[in-house]
Order: structure tokens, then C-alpha cells, then sequence
């Protein structure tokens, strides 16, 4: 870490000119960065945080850097136990910095022996950083701990038998066996196992006699029976399995009564609150989705559904009319606006007018045929500027030729003045004429499209002004 001030970091990093541009801007940005936090740490004055970072970082202490360059910065910050603070500070991160090293390498896993290794890595050389085979050990002994808890987890979860345990270690290699930290893993792993099976049998609607079959199955492979994880499992997930029955049934032709009959076949618990419950959310939804969808451009038909609600495999329930009419009422305002009226205009679709109250109807019918005027009015403005687009590009033509005819007739001019050549005096003069002429035709052209121009420009206007006295009709 560079401890220098800003300046002086600039200067020697505008000497390094071998890194190219980009490389030079990288390093400038990082020391520029780098120092600022460190003039942040001086001027908040806590030297056991400023040792923490340099042991963190794997740096050997160095108090009299850190209060030569803070003295620059705020020397009232510095005191006479700021020593003391940097070092418990830096003792602090160094050891952080070898238990985060140890920890990596035992969860990686890698032996504790790693530790010979790590010492001759090149940023532990590059930065001298004291050694401390004390933290690293400690750091490694939580790494492999959490190493073997997690392979513990993986053969509980995967419905391993304990005995497993045997097998992990015999296989262990040169990776110490940690039998706590397998046993804990396994443990919770096992726990994880049950409580799978109990959701998923609850999930499909089996009943938890279905139990029975796991713990004979699982004593046949020596695997530790966790009932109580498959009960609570089994019991919170059955209520969900009640709840989707439910939202099916209550669009399919069944019912609470007909669920009893077919659990009480089936062995399995049946959650009648839960289910009746969300059975009628479903059709409080049905309802409502009947009337939205009858509302937009629909007579009212409650009592039809009503009557056919037995062949449409749907309950009558007693908010019915209620939420249908409420959703039909909202959806009717909707489509007799004149807003959705004039949209119906625009694409010339077909209005049911009829199903608008008659306070509504003639509004509505007044924007359906001013949106149909607003797209013929439309159509007719894009034809206009498809015109003044063309028009443009005419003009824009001629007035190229005209100015290649002037370049032209300079050329010839100067034939005409200078040369001694009749022949080629009296061409020049022939073209010149006929030149003349093309030059008055063009310019008669261009006259022509001016005026082609303005009439449409007026068009365009109009059809403008028009479409905005439509807009606001509505």
C-alpha cells in the first residue's frame, strides 16, 4: 500500500510511461483511490482501524509510515497511544488474514500442511507478511470442519445410512476426518430427508399412513428414521394440497361433501377449512371474471349463467349476483367511454351500442364516429406528408441540375471569352443556348413545386387542426 501523498504518487506514475495509456490511467485511478482512503482514515483519527486494514491486507506493521503520512493530513489526530492502538489493531487483521487463508484451505480441502505452501505464495513474499501458524491453524480447523459438515449434509439429505460415515473416512486420503462435524451434517442432512419425503407425499395427496412404508424402508438401509420431520412436513404441506383441490374443484363440479367421501377413501386428513375457504375464492374470482368479460361489449347475463352454472360445472354462491354485476357494471362504463368508443372508431371494429345505457349512448356513438373520421383524417395527413416528402425530394433534384447547368456554363463562358478556336467558340455558344433554356425550364419547375408545396403545407395544417378538434370531442 502506497503511503505517499497524491501528488508525488502522480509524478512517478506519469514516469512509467512502458504501460501504455490505458495501463497508466488503471494505476493513476487505484493510487488515487488508495490514497484518499487513507486520507479518510487519517482525518477520522482511529489507528486501531488503520492497523486493522494493513493486517487484513497481509502488511507488516508499520506505525511511523502511517503517522508520517497522517501528519500531513491531520496531525491533531495523532496522540501518544496511537501506537498502541495501531499495533492491537494490525495483531488483530494479521491474524484475520491467516484464519481467512486457513479457512479457505480447509473448506477447499486442502491439508493443513498448506500452510508451507501459503508462506512461499508470492503476495505473502511480495508484501513480507508476518507469519502466524497459529491463525491459520485455527482458520483450517473451521474450514474442515465446515468441509465435512457439508459432505455429512449431503449424505443425510441423499438418504444415506449412517454408516456411511465409515466409508467417508476410510477415503479421506490426506484430509484429517472431522467425525463431530460429519455427524452434525449427517444429522441435519437426515432431518432434511424426512421432511422432503413428508412434502412430497403430501404435495400428491397420499396420506401419512404412507409412512409406514418409509421407516420399513429405511431400516432395511440402516437409515435413521426421523418421523416427527416427516409429520410436521406432512401436516403443514397437506393444507396447501387442499388449497389447489380446492381452486379446482370449485370450476370442475366438486365440493366439500364430495371431497369428504373421496379422503375418507383415500385415509387422507382432509383440511375442510382450508379448503372451503379458498373454494370460495375461486368462485368469488369465477364470478367476477364472468362479469368483467360480459361487460365489455356484452348484455347483462346473470341469470343464464346462473341456470347453466350445473352444466358448466361452476357453484352458485350467495355474493354471486353481487360480484358479477359489479364487475359487469365497472367493465360496461369501460367499454361505453367515449375514449374505448373512439378506439372502436379508429379501426372501424364493430360497437355494441346497444349494450350502453341510454344516457351514454349517444356520447359513445358520437366518439365511434369521430374516431372513424380521426383515421380517414389520419390516413389523409400521412398521404400529405408521403406528398411533401416526394415533393421536397423533386425540388431538391432540380436544384442540383440547375447548379450542375451553372458549372457548366462557366466552363463554356470561359471558351467563349478566351479561346481562339471558333469552332469550339461557336459549340460552346450552342450549348450555352440550350443550356439557357434548361436552366429556365428547371427554375419553372422549382416555381411549380413551390407552390405544390405551400398548398400542401396548408393540407397538412388542416388535417392537424382537424385531428385535435376530433381528439378533444372525446
Amino acid at each position: 500500500m502506497s503511503i505517499f501523498p497524491l501528488n508525488v504518487q502522480l509524478k512517478n506514475l506519469l514516469i512509467v510511461s512502458s504501460f501504455g495509456l490505458f495501463g497508466l490511467f488503471s494505476l493513476t485511478l487505484s493510487g488515487c483511490q488508495s490514497t484518499m482512503r487513507q486520507i479518510k482514515d487519517c482525518k477520522q483519527g482511529d489507528w486501531n482501524v488503520i492497523g486493522n486494514k494493513d493486517g487484513v491486507k497481509g502488511l507488516p506493521a508499520n506505525f511511523e509510515e502511517r503517522r508520517s503520512f497522517c501528519a500531513g493530513v491531520d496531525g491533531d489526530k495523532i496522540k501518544t497511544e496511537s501506537a498502541g492502538f495501531y499495533q492491537s489493531g494490525w495483531a488483530s487483521g494479521n491474524t484475520q488474514f491467516w484464519q481467512k487463508l486457513g479457512e479457505t484451505d480447509g473448506r477447499f480441502p486442502r491439508p493443513a500442511t498448506f500452510y508451507q505452501t501459503q508462506i512461499r505464495s508470492e503476495g505473502v513474499l511480495e508484501n513480507k507478511t508476518p507469519l502466524n501458524p497459529t491463525a491459520y491453524d485455527t482458520g483450517w480447523r473451521q474450514g474442515n470442519a465446515d468441509y465435512w459438515i457439508a459432505i455429512g449434509d449431503q449424505d443425510g439429505v441423499a438418504g444415506l445410512a449412517a454408516p456411511i460415515e465409515t466409508q467417508r473416512a476410510a477415503n479421506a486420503g490426506d484430509i484429517p476426518f472431522n467425525q463431530t462435524a460429519f455427524q452434525t451434517g449427517w444429522q441435519r442432512g437426515n432431518q432434511a430427508y424426512w421432511t422432503l419425503l413428508g412434502f412430497e407425499d403430501a404435495r400428491q395427496g397420499n396420506s401419512d399412513k404412507k409412512l409406514q412404508q418409509h421407516v420399513l424402508a429405511a431400516k432395511e438401509r440402516q437409515v435413521l428414521v426421523r418421523s416427527d420431520a416427516y409429520q410436521m412436513a406432512w401436516d403443514t404441506e397437506i393444507v396447501e394440497y387442499w388449497k389447489r383441490t380446492a381452486w379446482a374443484d370449485a370450476t370442475n363440479g366438486w365440493d366439500r361433501y364430495m371431497r369428504r367421501v373421496d379422503a375418507k377413501k383415500r385415509e387422507l386428513k382432509f383440511v375442510e377449512d382450508a379448503y372451503q375457504a379458498m373454494w370460495e375464492n375461486r368462485l368469488r374470482a369465477y364470478w367476477h371474471d364472468a362479469g368483467k368479460d360480459d361487460g365489455f361489449g356484452k348484455p347483462q347475463r346473470i341469470e343464464e349463467r346462473i341456470a347453466n352454472a350445473r352444466k358448466d360445472k361452476v357453484f352458485v354462491i350467495d355474493q354471486t349476483k353481487d360480484i358479477y354485476l359489479q364487475a359487469w357494471n365497472a367493465e360496461n362504463m369501460r367499454y361505453c367511454s367515449p375514449e374505448n368508443a373512439f378506439g372502436f372508431g379508429r379501426q372501424s371494429t364493430y360497437f355494441e351500442l346497444s349494450v350502453c345505457q341510454l344516457v351514454v349512448q349517444a356520447r359513445a356513438k358520437n366518439a365511434y364516429d369521430n374516431g372513424q373520421k380521426y383515421e380517414i383524417t389520419w390516413r389523409e395527413k400521412e398521404r400529405v406528408e408521403r406528398d411533401i416528402r416526394y415533393a421536397l425530394d423533386r425540388r431538391n433534384d432540380v436544384d442540383y441540375r440547375i447548379r450542375q447547368l451553372d458549372k457548366d456554363s462557366r466552363k463554356d463562358q470561359d471558351i467563349i471569352k478566351n479561346s481562339k478556336d471558333q469552332n469550339a467558340v461557336k459549340e460552346a455558344t450552342d450549348r450555352e443556348k440550350r443550356r439557357d433554356q434548361q436552366i429556365l425550364d428547371n427554375r419553372r419547375s422549382i416555381r411549380d413545386l413551390n407552390r405544390s408545396l405551400d398548398d400542401l403545407e396548408n393540407w397538412r395544417l388542416r388535417h392537424e387542426q382537424r385531428l385535435e378538434q376530433l381528439q378533444r370531442s372525446i
